[in-house]
């Protein structure tokens, strides 16, 4: 299957997994694929992949609830500019159930790199300082490293795809990482920066809608997202 046809046709938001888990060994493969073919400038992969597999539950619940915490600022949020809540009490928008419940869960943060590769050593030696190394502008570069962490992801959703697993993105939660380490999620010391779900889907979001809303629930048309500059 070529990458358009197993994109177009595959890549589907998952409101629920199936209890079957996908074997860690293919996990694991796609990882390494990503992380192999996935470009990074100078090559020094300012992020970091966390994989909570079918055993961290606990952090996974953990991890829902940064999600829940800003769904609800975002809601407050709305109401007060005048808008209506999506949902009502402190529900949470059931399209992030996916997060909670599933046999994977990557996280990716940014990372401050400790050890650039030789031909960096050579460059660093001769005046060269990368940003990717400096502490202080780890979570000021966010915007920058996210362009690598879409293409890791990009390329990781490809590769799971084709061996018939689901995956979900997720881009809504709270950014701080000092609040993630007081839900007890210490490993998170950088800005989370992006996360999805992996598995075997039983039911995708184009499921809970209404016929009408598939229909209406479309992207722009080209001409409004590429220009040819004459």
């Amino acid at each position: 299957m070529d990458t358009f046809t197993l994109l177009e046709t595959r890549r589907k938001h998952v409101m629920k997994y199936s209890e079957k888990i996908p074997s860690l060994e293919v996990i694991n493969n796609a990882l390494w694929k990503a992380w192999k073919t996935s470009p990074s400038k100078n090559n020094f992969n300012p992020y970091e992949v966390f994989v909570l597999g079918p055993d961290k539950q606990k952090d996974k619940d953990a991890v829902y609830s940064m999600v829940r915490k800003d769904h609800i600022r975002a809601e407050d949020d709305a109401v007060e500019k005048g808008y209506q809540a999506i949902t009502q009490n402190g529900a949470v928008n059931p399209f992030y159930e996916h997060i909670k419940l599933n046999p994977y869960l990557v996280v990716i943060t940014s990372r401050v790199c400790k050890k650039a590769n030789k031909f960096y050593e050579r460059k660093i030696a001769e005046g060269h300082h990368p940003e990717q190394m400096i502490e202080e502008k780890a979570d000021m570069l966010v915007s920058v490293f996210a362009v690598e962490v879409g293409l890791f992801m990009q390329n990781l959703t490809n590769y799971l795809l084709e061996e018939h697993i689901d995956i979900s993105y997720n881009s809504c939660f709270i950014r701080d990482p000092k609040v993630w380490q007081k839900a007890g999620l210490e490993w998170c010391t950088h800005m989370p920066i992006a996360m999805m779900s992996i598995g075997y889907a039983s039911r995708y979001r184009k499921q809970e809608l209404k016929p009408l809303s598939v229909i209406e629930d479309i992207k722009p048309e080209i001409d409004e997202i590429i220009t040819w500059i004459q």
